[in-house]
């Protein structure tokens, strides 16, 4: 009963972000949110708001090797590639992105338990769903083949963002390189691909519901930053440039 409502409950937020930043209502944590803008919020550094984003969920992945021992194959792959995907983004907010702004503290608490408690709910899906058949289609091998292209995309595509500018330059620049030329989120793609991998491996209806929802979220996301470029950067943003998905969205 927990991990159906929870893969309800999952579902429905996940969708209803992407339609809010779709129609220009960016999160509190989003690129394009000024948080310096408001007064009355306490504040910390972006890169100290990523980790509190990231960590919990990493330590939730460690924790489950010591407290579920001696699972499936399928078990410990789900646990090996969410606790790799979390520790790959804070090996990012340490050592690749750049930041230059503020988050708003309860954002970024509420955004951290959110993933942490997603996690959670995504091992334990797993955990349960050893004691029902087997799939009748086995996709974990499938499933990690498209989460190491998944999260070596988003890598490299996140890498020529960080070098678009140099130290100290704050101005925001058109990227190029990769697939940058083709759409203006490749790394919102990689990560789709990464996050599908992880269903695949997974087959619960749990991990089902919340990749869906994460594209539903990362589709809004992504149209949002297309019009911004657009607004901002004019006739010097090239308008064949799609959001998420090479010639067509």
């Amino acid at each position: 009963m927990f991990v159906t409502s929870m893969s309800t409950l999952n579902l429905f937020s996940l969708i209803t972000a992407g339609y809010m930043e779709m129609n220009g209502k960016n999160k509190q944590y989003a690129k394009f949110f000024d948080a310096a803008k408001d007064e009355n919020e306490h504040k910390l550094l972006s890169r100290n708001g990523m980790l509190l984003f990231y960590t919990p969920s990493f330590l939730m992945g460690l924790a489950s090797f010591a407290i579920f021992n001696h699972q499936d194959l399928r078990f410990v792959m789900v646990v090996y590639i969410l606790t790799i995907h979390f520790f790959k983004r804070i090996l990012e907010v340490l050592f690749v992105h750049k930041f230059s702004g503020f988050m708003i503290v309860n954002a970024a608490i509420t955004i951290g338990l959110s993933y942490a408690v997603s996690t959670a709910t995504m091992i334990y899906a797993q955990y349960l769903s050893q004691e029902s058949p087997k799939p009748c289609i086995d996709l974990k091998y499938i499933g990690l083949g498209m989460f190491l292209i998944g999260i070596t995309g988003n890598f490299y595509h996140h890498y020529i963002l960080s070098n678009l500018r140099t130290k100290g330059e704050r101005e925001y620049k058109i990227p190029k390189g990769g697939l940058f030329g083709l759409v203006i989120c490749p790394h919102y793609l990689f990560e789709i691909i990464e996050f599908i991998g992880i269903s695949f491996i997974s087959q619960t209806t749990f991990a089902f519901c919340f990749i869906l929802g994460t594209i539903f979220l990362l589709m809004g996301r992504s149209h949002a930053t297309r019009n911004w470029y657009a607004s901002k950067f004019g006739e010097e943003f090239h308008k064949d440039i799609k959001a998420l998905i090479p010639y067509l969205f």
